[in-house]
Order: C-alpha cells, then structure tokens, then sequence
C-alpha cells in the first residue's frame, strides 16, 4: 500500500504539480513566484513530487536530503524570493499531496488506513526537514550576504546583487 500511495503520486506528478502551480501563482503569500517564468516554477513542483520516493525511502541519506535543500534555500535567496514565500510553496506542494491522496484513493481495510498513517509519518518528516534544510541555507545566504556587504557597504542589495527575476 505505501509503494502504492507512492506511485501513485509520482504516476501523477503532472497533475499535481498543475494544481499546486495554478495555486501558487494566485496567492498574496507566494506573489514572488510569479516572478519566475511559469514553466520554471512548474519544474521546480514537478520536481519535488517526481522524487518524492527516493526521498522517502529508508536508504537516501538524510546527508543528501540536507544538501538539496539547503543549496535551494540558498538559491531562493539570491532570486530575491521572501523566506516566508518559500516555505508556503513547500507547505502547498505537501498540502496538494494530500488532498489528491484523499481524493484518489479508496482505503478499502484497516490495514490500508495504517499504511496511509506510516506514509503520512514520512511524508510530513520529509517536509519537515526540507523546510527546516531550506531555511537553513536561506538564512547562510543571506549572514554572508550581510557580511560582505558590511565589508564593500556600497553595494547595500542583500540580495547577492540580484534583483528577484
């Protein structure tokens, strides 16, 4: 069943990753996504949903889940994307998970609920850490941002130099 609620998702990565997407960029609380080209932000939710199995699974190193998303939190930062924007659209992407996971499948026994339960277990650990991950890195970027605009004040963009796309 768990293998099954996984497929199922990453079977309907596109779907999914529409939703969350149409979501997104009609939201006050994700407004600098709409910066980005559209099929970028699409990728980029795509993304998160076509892994979501390895990321899940017992055998990917926590190590790697901590460099993925540490290294997007910096990226986040240098376009300019509020942190608080970035941890909606990963609250979105989980929350659409959900409801297309209700909406689809049938839980036919007690042990199917159970399952779902476990699932459920990974599923919110996993965002947890990416959201803890991404925050960490963000914030990286921008103490180093702030120190190196302390050390050449004339540049006073805390954002790396780059204007949010």
């Amino acid at each position: 069943m768990y293998s099954k609620l996984v497929e199922l998702i990453q079977d309907h990565a596109e779907e999914l990753s529409q939703r969350v997407l149409k979501d997104m960029l009609s939201r006050k609380e994700t407004v600098s996504y709409n910066k980005l080209h559209k099929k970028e932000v699409y990728r980029r939710v795509f993304e998160v949903y076509s892994k979501l199995g390895s990321w899940l699974s017992k055998d990917t190193p926590r190590d790697d889940l901590k460099e993925h998303y540490t290294r997007l939190g910096r990226r986040r930062f240098k376009e300019g994307i509020p942190l608080n924007e970035v941890v909606m659209a990963l609250l979105l992407i989980k929350r659409y998970l959900w409801l297309y996971i209700l909406e689809t499948y049938l839980f036919k026994s007690a042990f199917d609920i159970y399952q779902s339960v476990e699932m459920n277990n990974r599923v919110v650990l996993f965002f947890d850490r990416a959201i803890y991950f991404t925050t960490m890195g963000y914030q990286n970027a921008l103490e180093k941002a702030k120190k190196e605009e302390a050390q050449n004040p004339e540049n006073k963009d805390m954002t790396g130099g780059q204007v949010a796309p």
